[in-house]
């Protein structure tokens, strides 16, 4: 160890060394994987070069192999700093981040470098593919506000990204900021308006959005128009009605076509009943509530609307019942929760 150190120390002082000299012979020992060699020589090149963003990425790489995560960790920090428009030192950042774990960095790294050929669609599209999987596990693990943080960053370094917009809707969604979650969805349909999970999601929170409505329909109506075949158009053009208090007999005839496309969506059955309920059919209604309490037994909102209308057709009995049924789905749900 003690002649280690010397040698390293001779190496800042050698008269005629030059960078050049040390980071090749720095090099060439990493690829040979003599870690030592690799280390004095890289540390000497670095000595004489501070700020060259190449050294750094070569330390961290020769850190990394000698398990010293720390240094490691600075160095490849050091060089994404230092050599931020150098594609090789980009590169290599994009392989060791990944390596690392460092999934957000390595996707930065990925970005910067498509940003230096933007013709080059490839390495955009690996750059929008890298971050949407680094938040994946955010929005798993539900922290979306560190997802919402890291997508942010993401928008800027890979714009007008249907795919980036949409995990930005999701993790606004999950806390219940409906209004920023609508734009994101909008947005992504907007940029992919052939992806069906946008339309969806916005289905699912309508009455918390009452000013996007407008534009919210407008979508779902593109959407059925390019989709014919499709139940979930016809389904979210009259949850779309239903959420303005629009045209009950249209809706009915939207929600019969994608039940006729598939009569298993409990959902369509429940937005019936509510259908039948604005139009006082409070016998029609309790049938589809029944069919949707059926085909979606764990959700409670079923049997809330099932008692209301027993209630209303002179079934007390079978009201009670519905209520008990859906207290206890509730307190199942909130135990989850």
């Amino acid at each position: 160890m003690v002649a280690a150190l010397l040698l390293f120390r001779l190496a800042f002082a050698a008269p005629g060394v030059t960078f050049e000299d040390s980071f090749r012979a720095g090099l060439v020992a990493l690829q040979n994987n003599d870690l030592q060699a690799a280390e004095a020589n890289l540390e000497a090149a670095r000595h004489l070069q501070p700020s060259n963003g190449r050294v750094w990425i070569a330390l961290a790489q020769t850190h990394r192999k000698l398990h010293n995560d720390q240094k490691a960790q600075m160095a490849a920090d050091n060089a994404a700093r230092l050599a931020p428009a150098d594609p090789p030192v980009l590169r290599s950042l994009v392989i060791y981040y990944s390596e690392s774990g460092a999934l957000l960095k390595a996707a930065g790294a990925q970005a910067r470098l498509a940003a230096l050929t933007p013709v080059d669609q490839a390495l955009r599209d690996r750059a929008e593919a890298m971050y949407f999987e680094a938040v994946q596990p955010l929005l798993r693990q539900e922290k979306f506000a560190e997802a919402i943080q890291a997508l942010e960053t993401a928008r800027l370094s890979v714009p007008n990204s249907g795919q980036l917009e949409l995990a930005l809707g999701v993790a606004c969604y999950g806390l219940r900021r409906f209004d920023d979650a609508a734009a994101a969805f909008l947005r992504t349909i907007e940029l992919a308006p052939d992806v069906e999970q946008p339309y969806l999601f916005l289905g699912k929170f309508l009455d918390q959005v009452p000013a996007r409505l407008p534009a919210i329909t407008t979508r779902f109506l593109a959407w059925e128009a390019a989709h014919p075949e499709s139940a979930t158009g016809y389904l979210l053009h009259a949850r779309a009605l239903n959420a303005q208090s629009s045209d009950p007999a249209v809706a009915a005839k939207l929600l019969e076509k994608s039940l006729s496309l598939n009569d298993r969506d409990a959902a369509a059955h429940f937005e019936l009943g509510t259908v039948y309920d604005r139009l006082n059919r409070f016998a029609d209604a309790a049938r589809e509530f029944s069919i949707a309490a059926e085909l979606a037994p764990a959700d409670p909102a079923n049997h809330y609307r099932l008692a209301r209308d027993y209630d209303r057709l002179g079934k007390p009995a079978e009201a009670a019942a519905e209520r008990e049924k859906h207290a206890k789905l509730t307190l199942a749900q909130d135990a989850v929760r």
